[in-house]
């Protein structure tokens, strides 16, 4: 083999070579942007997964706070009830009364 093939040959050896390597490297570079997409997306997922999980859990705690209030609610309209009839009982124990004290007047003469 001539000096000049042996040196053709060295130059293309070096030169693929060198192909060989940054396609290495980009393929590496490539495959480390899809771990880190993969990553990033399990990531995403959990983060969405746990938001799902919190707002469940405070629509759960909104949940039981509204069937608090109602059972509150329905505790003061049965309250608001028996003030009203207790009202109506003592309109009524007045008119009887203020019967009562005109007819005394009639009798007395005032």
């Amino acid at each position: 083999m001539s000096a000049i093939s042996r040196h053709v040959t060295a130059d293309v050896t070096s030169n693929v070579g060198l192909g060989l390597v940054a396609a290495h490297i980009a393929i590496r570079d490539t495959l480390d942007g899809v771990r880190i997409r993969r990553a990033e997306a399990a990531d995403s997922v959990s983060e969405l997964v746990i938001r799902l999980r919190e707002a469940r859990n405070d629509q759960h705690a909104a949940e039981q706070r509204a069937v608090a209030a109602e059972a509150r609610a329905a505790v003061l309209a049965r309250a608001l009830q028996r003030m009203s009839a207790e009202a109506a009982g003592l309109r009524d124990a007045l008119n009887v009364e203020r019967e009562f004290a005109a007819g005394l007047r009639e009798i007395i003469g005032a």
